[in-house]
């Protein structure tokens, strides 16, 4: 009778560590779990104003352009932007939805949290100055 032996490598989970295991046939399988694929990524939705596909460009570019932020979603009709992000990246960086809100509000864009400067949002094309709504 023949017995089959199956080894188990030591499975830690950590950043970047590797799972190995090894049968009797000496064939060796590998898989890399990097530190992403552990992060649980966050939704959060805020309101961004802007009128045309030009906007959700520029929008999605600046949300985009945050460290942490995986996917950046701004809807014309309903004027919301749909966010997912990377909690921990945020957390190492001190960063929260209202870096976000601010980039996009340098791009000329006004946010429910920030406003774009009259500078900025002068410089915006006429297709993409939206009417503003004023503070109080």
């Amino acid at each position: 009778m023949k017995k089959t032996i199956l080894k188990v490598g030591t499975i830690a989970i950590m950043p970047f560590s590797v799972l190995t295991a090894q049968s009797v046939i000496g064939q060796e399988t590998s898989t890399t779990i990097t530190q992403e694929e552990q992060e649980e990524l966050v939704n959060a939705t805020f309101t961004v104003y802007g009128n045309c596909g030009m906007c959700k460009k520029r929008i999605e570019k600046a949300a985009l352009s945050v460290e942490g932020v995986k996917e950046a979603n701004w809807d014309v009709e309903t004027q919301t932007l749909s966010l997912k992000f990377s909690d921990i990246t945020f957390g190492e960086h001190n960063y929260s939805i209202n870096t976000v809100s601010e980039k996009i509000a340098a791009a000329g864009h006004d946010t429910q949290f920030n406003e774009a400067s009259e500078d900025v949002y002068n410089a915006l094309p006429g297709c993409c100055q939206y009417e503003r709504i004023e503070s109080n």
